[in-house]
């Protein structure tokens, strides 16, 4: 008896470890942005953030853009914020790091967001997408995102 009891609550781990898995990659997509700014926030949140996190520290504001060099990150080292006329941030531009090489960091991120993203295959949700310029790495916010009919995720082939 002692063994049907084994196998069952062996079975039962089973299947919990694959529905955890399957959750797991059922919440997988697009980040909203890039370490703790979002796209969306305004300008002045995003200038207050870095101002404030040991972890952004070479800043350079530039108008409707915000360079910085990333330290501590192992896929990128530059990143571009992007905001549009009212000052709201609209895109994330992240330069990949040559030493590993594009495919590399395509692999990692990957596996880190659960995508499946590379230089002709970006990903669409309904409010944001990504996708591979070159050597970047490319997060839009839909800025007409309560305006489309599409429910839920949508890939599109660059190619």
């Amino acid at each position: 008896m002692k063994i049907g009891v084994v196998r069952v609550s062996g079975i039962l781990m089973v299947c919990a470890c694959i529905l955890a898995g399957t959750c797991s990659s059922a919440l997988a997509g697009i980040p909203e942005g890039y370490r703790d700014i979002k796209l969306g926030m305004n300008k002045g949140e995003v200038l207050n953030v870095m101002k404030n996190s040991p972890i952004h520290f070479s800043y350079d504001d530039m108008g409707r853009e915000i360079g910085e060099i990333v330290r501590g990150d192992n896929l990128f080292r530059y990143a571009t914020y992007r905001f549009d006329a009212q000052g709201i941030l609209v895109e994330i531009g992240l330069q990949m790091r040559e030493i590993l090489g594009r495919d590399k960091v395509l692999d990692m991120f990957n596996r880190q967001h659960g995508l499946k993203i590379s230089p002709s295959h970006g990903t669409v949700e309904l409010d944001r997408s990504i996708e591979v310029r070159d050597n970047g790495l490319i997060m839009k916010m839909n800025p007409n995102a309560d305006q489309r009919s599409a429910k839920g995720e949508t890939s599109r082939d660059l190619r």
